[in-house]
């Protein structure tokens, strides 16, 4: 499912990150209540500044842990 979250996440990569943003991708991707707090507790933290393309390959380098 994260791979998902951060696939969803490159389609705008110069968009700004926000928590309304990766709420609504959560729900988009997983609409089922407890995988959306699953996903949201494993989702790192969003840097201030973060574009949906920076966030997406945090996602990616950390949580998935693939490399470039």
């Amino acid at each position: 499912m994260l791979t998902a979250l951060a696939d969803a996440l490159s389609e705008d990569p110069e968009e700004l990150m926000a928590l309304g943003v990766l709420l609504g991708l959560i729900h988009r991707v997983a609409p089922e209540p407890a995988v959306c707090r699953q996903l949201l507790a494993q989702a790192p933290e969003i840097r201030e500044g973060a574009t949906r393309g920076e966030y997406a390959a945090l996602i990616r380098l950390t949580v998935l842990e693939v490399s470039p």
